[in-house]
């Protein structure tokens, strides 16, 4: 029984030894979720920000940003093809035209992956590599928010 607490200890402490070692080396990958009610402005918010994230000179409050440490910042796929793309561009540019229009609104969960290329930092940062910061933002349709109370009724 003593032998086992002790190599429960030791391995549990290696496990946090190798996943401190290989955070280091890793994409880190944070996952925002937008969802209100129906016209709430989900769509253009998130539109708003992936624009002001990719133009980074807009956001000077911005921790990474003011300290100089993003090297890049750009659209890859979404992770899951499961879900649809959040269709990033059409919005902007419905946004953007001489006449200006509202992006239509919400109709299916999708996704948009938005990565950074961070600078290292720290007392050895001269030799860490660049690592990888992924924003995963996934839209969900407010229309859908109202069906919950919906669940347990029986009619």
């Amino acid at each position: 029984m003593v032998l086992t607490s002790v190599t429960d200890r030791l391995g549990n402490a290696a496990g946090s030894a190798v996943g401190a070692v290989s955070g280091r080396f890793t994409d880190r990958v944070i996952r925002l979720g937008v969802t209100g009610l129906s016209r709430a402005g989900k769509t253009v918010f998130i539109t708003s920000l992936v624009a002001n994230l990719l133009n980074r000179g807009r956001m000077p409050q911005l921790l990474a940003a003011s300290e100089g440490r993003i090297q890049a910042s750009f659209l890859q796929p979404q992770p899951d093809d499961t879900l649809a793309r959040f269709d990033y561009e059409a919005n902007l540019d419905s946004l953007l035209r001489p006449a200006p229009q509202w992006p239509p609104g919400t109709q299916t969960i999708s996704q948009l992956r938005l990565s950074f290329r961070l600078a290292p930092q720290g007392m050895f940062a001269a030799m860490a590599p660049s690592k990888t910061v992924h924003l995963d933002i996934v839209d969900y349709p407010g229309e859908w928010l109202l069906d919950l109370g919906l669940l347990d009724l029986t009619y």
